[in-house]
């Protein structure tokens, strides 16, 4: 009750005027922004800091999706932390470590050693991103919540979405250290506001524990995959070490959700994929991110190496598909809560599939404006899918169970994300030695640059090609989904095991 009275007074309490919920607003909004933009805003620099650290192609391979694995292998963990040991300490020690991290970044003079800075700053990212909407959910009445988490994750997706186009202009006109250190005076700000500011409104759970078999299992497992995918770009498919990791991955992917199935608490719920409108949504988003998560990162070569435009216009031309996605998304949200999910999801989901066959005929010297076109379709199509997709995977599940179904989705879509890029240029390098990757990556071709163009734009089309198969399946799953459900909060979906088995600690 103590708890409780605080909690209520810790929405109403002002700070210097303003009410303490909208304090916890605008500073879990700026950690949200700070963390989804730095998930994007580096593609656009990757060929010049390629050029200026003389990095591998590998390396920024791993910069992209070592940033991505790590802060998405850590997000329930870390939520899980929080709720045992407080969720302000921890979402402060978040901007610590980003803000730090973030500099060190900006500083890096190889290529590893700005690597293995963005799987620090993934861990503050993950600090940030696993704290905020709890944080939010505490401090808001019921009445205001979903205003209150609508915004969050707007400014989220806005950052992400924008960041490309804001990468490209500081890129160009200050240099790429400038993207990282763009995050100290925003850290700095936000990390003292947050110390000085924010307070434990809710009592930590001490009875809570860890899966920690789950915890383990699932980053290894797709750690173990994505190696596997290197190997493959390093030109070694035939070599032993890559089917290792290849098996290793699924071994550990089974043992994952055979733990998952066993602990009293685990970091995944499988019960919830017994419910029709769950898997199905999950499963279609799962597929459509891996059909499309790769398409900025690869247009980013593209335009870069291949047609030699500045960071700035090469962000600028990207900006029909990310503008597209941001005004269609709500309006798709709104018009499901009349309509229900299937019918936009699958049509979305059949227009993003056109975009793709069509990008399958264009040369590499095509005119803009049939590029420009088709990114309005493919933002389009996912406008169409997301939010609808997002409303029915969440309203089918019990209340008392959507922070787990939020945090699977995120998984989720966090590993489609990573996994795309990876299976990309394991595409392009099928028909591309390592070396003339290389080349072509860091602008400095060998012999005929033509012909190296002519070579990516093959393999190009190969990724789309493989994006319009996979995202066939995700048609089928949406259009499997069924009608648009809402979960009794009392329905208890987990089936209690025949024996009880205590949580892995």
């Amino acid at each position: 009750m103590k708890w409780r009275a605080a909690a209520i007074r810790g929405s109403r309490t002002g700070e210097g005027g303003l009410e303490y919920k909208w304090v916890v607003l605008i500073n879990t909004t700026v950690g949200v922004v700070m963390a989804s933009l730095d998930n994007s805003i580096l593609t656009i620099s990757l060929p010049s800091i390629m050029h200026s650290l003389n990095a591998t192609v590998v390396e920024v391979m791993w910069m992209v999706m070592g940033y991505s694995l790590v802060t998405t292998a850590l997000l329930l963990p870390l939520s899980r932390l929080s709720d045992m040991k407080g969720r302000v300490k921890l979402y402060n020690l978040g901007f610590v470590v980003f803000t730090l991290s973030s500099v060190a970044c900006g500083l890096s003079q190889a290529g590893t050693e700005l690597l293995l800075f963005r799987l620090v700053q993934g861990t503050g990212a993950a600090l940030l991103l696993s704290n905020s909407t709890a944080l939010v959910t505490d401090a808001f009445p019921a009445r205001q919540r979903g205003f209150a988490l609508g915004i969050n994750m707007l400014a989220g997706t806005s950052a992400f979405l924008g960041g490309t186009l804001v990468g490209g202009v500081i890129t160009q006109f200050l240099g790429w250290r400038y993207i990282f250190f763009l995050n100290l005076p925003l850290g700095a700000f936000a990390a003292t506001w947050a110390f000085l500011k924010l307070r434990e409104i809710v009592p930590p759970d001490r009875q809570a524990r860890f899966d920690i078999g789950g915890i383990v299992t699932f980053p290894l497992a797709i750690g173990s995959i994505l190696a596997g995918f290197t190997f493959i770009v390093l030109g070694k498919l035939t070599d032993p070490i890559t089917s290792l990791l290849f098996a290793l991955g699924v071994i550990l992917l089974g043992l994952f959700f055979t733990i998952e199935r066993r602990v009293a608490e685990p970091m995944m719920d499988l019960g919830l994929f017994r419910i029709r409108m769950f898997w199905t949504s999950n499963g279609s988003l799962f597929l459509n991110t891996l059909s499309r998560g790769a398409n900025s990162f690869m247009m980013v070569w593209y335009f870069q190496m291949i047609l030699n435009d500045p960071p700035a216009l090469a962000g600028l031309k990207l900006i029909p598909l990310t503008t597209t996605i941001a005004i269609v998304a709500p309006i798709s949200g709104r018009l499901s809560d009349r309509m229900g999910s299937r019918r936009l999801t699958t049509v979305g989901l059949c227009i993003s599939l056109s975009s793709l066959l069509w990008m399958l005929t264009f040369s590499g010297s095509v005119p803009y404006i049939n590029w420009g076109l088709a990114f309005v379709f493919l933002g389009l199509g996912n406008g169409l899918f997301q939010a609808p997709n997002t409303s029915a995977l969440m309203g089918c599940v019990p209340s008392r169970r959507r922070g787990v179904a939020a945090g699977t989705r995120q998984l989720l879509f966090n590993t489609g994300q990573t996994m795309a890029i990876a299976v990309a240029m394991m595409i392009l390098s099928v028909g591309m030695s390592y070396a003339t990757l290389t080349a072509v990556f860091s602008g400095t071709v060998h012999g005929n640059l033509r012909l190296d163009g002519l070579a990516f734009m093959h393999g190009l089309h190969e990724v789309f090609l493989v994006g319009a198969v996979v995202t066939i399946g995700a048609i089928v799953l949406s259009a499997l989904r069924g009608r648009d459900v809402t979960a009794e909060p009392e329905v208890d979906l987990v089936p209690e095991p025949a024996v009880a088995e205590p949580a892995l600690v």
